[in-house]
């Protein structure tokens, strides 16, 4: 009961700070998500940030499957267990280890037998790169040990759109697939055959859903786009303007003039000022040289949700102090959010 109290307020808590961390946080879905068992199938660009806004862009609450060197420490295994993680092991992790991960196979099909859902990154590793790289088969293996136990399994492709990994207020795009349903003999005459056919299947259905790149010649291709693409509206149809202009590029490219207004340059300003103890906190963390970069995004979200309602609490408690005056105090304290709100990115 405690575990899904805490995971439900946790999910509602991050639900909010979604909000105030990107300028933009679009979800579509090009069909209902189902009930019952599903495994979520979704690209990865970023760190943990991918598993936050896919729970929290759904009705479902899905157990999410993770490296497992982030399960080493006793508190680390505990809190992640709390909020429904589970370990996948790796070569590098050792080649003794990749036997448990029969163990956590067997705990998805029972997990889905019970009408639960799976969330896995099909690629199995993250990437900035604006392109799906070969799905593995861990996703198969979780549907043929739950289909032992049930008649079908829906399979939701997932595609998860960022317009910048790593920058704070920028938009991103959480794009919900149609429905992939496999049937209890799906794999009965030729599973070799079978398992690369859902492969191929899943991979399909989930390119369109982003941003898709040859790695071939992906950093010219990229550059092309940064001068030909021209800002949308909406995150949806921008992932839609430029995935034409990777498939018919445009010959001419684009003139911009990015000016930033005088009312910006206030709202930055205030927004600075008022928020410089947890933005040093996150330049110390993710500033330092060793550290992965798809982790960037995923830290700033992370330290913010935890610092900067402390350092709220701490700077409206020092103005109500200093100040003596209630409307003063409630000014302040809506101003602080407020100025998140009006940031527009860089």
């Amino acid at each position: 009961m405690f575990q899904k109290i805490f995971y439900q307020l946790l999910k509602v808590y991050c639900q909010t700070v979604l909000r105030f961390y990107f300028s933009q946080w679009q979800v579509q879905k090009l069909s209902a998500i189902p009930d019952g068992p599903v495994i979520f199938v979704a690209n990865h660009q970023n760190a943990f940030l991918d598993a936050v806004l896919i729970i929290c862009s759904s009705h479902r609450n899905p157990w999410a499957l993770a490296r497992a060197n982030v399960f080493k420490k006793k508190w680390a295994n505990a809190l992640l267990t709390l909020i429904q993680m589970m370990p996948v092991y790796r070569f590098r992790d050792g080649f003794d280890t990749l036997r448990k991960n029969e163990v956590i196979m067997d705990r998805c099909a029972s997990l889905l037998k019970k009408g639960d859902a799976i969330l896995i990154f099909g690629e199995g590793n993250h990437n900035e790169h604006y392109n799906l790289r070969p799905l593995q088969k861990g996703f198969v293996r979780i549907a043929q040990a739950a289909l032992q136990h049930l008649p079908a399994v829906q399979i939701v492709p997932v595609g998860l759109h960022y317009e910048n990994h790593t920058a704070f207020r920028s938009r991103v795009l959480v794009n919900f697939g149609s429905p992939i349903s496999i049937s209890k003999n799906y794999f009965d005459e030729n599973p070799v055959q079978q398992t690369e056919l859902l492969l191929k299947t899943v991979a399909d259905k989930l390119t369109p859903l982003i941003l898709s790149i040859p790695e071939s010649n992906y950093h010219d291709t990229w550059r092309r786009l940064q001068d030909q693409r021209q800002y949308q509206a909406s995150i949806a149809t921008q992932l839609q303007h430029e995935q034409q202009l990777v498939n018919t590029p445009s010959a001419t490219a684009i003139h911009k003039t990015k000016g930033v207004s005088f009312l910006q340059k206030i709202i930055r300003g205030y927004y600075a000022v008022n928020h410089w103890p947890a933005r040093l906190i996150v330049h110390r963390i993710t500033g330092k040289p060793k550290l992965d970069p798809q982790f960037i995004g995923s830290l700033k979200f992370a330290i913010g949700m935890v610092t900067v309602p402390l350092f709220y609490c701490l700077q409206i408690g020092l103005v109500a102090l200093v100040g003596n005056l209630n409307w003063l105090t409630i000014g302040y304290a809506i101003s602080l959010p407020l100025s998140v709100v009006l940031l527009k990115p860089q």
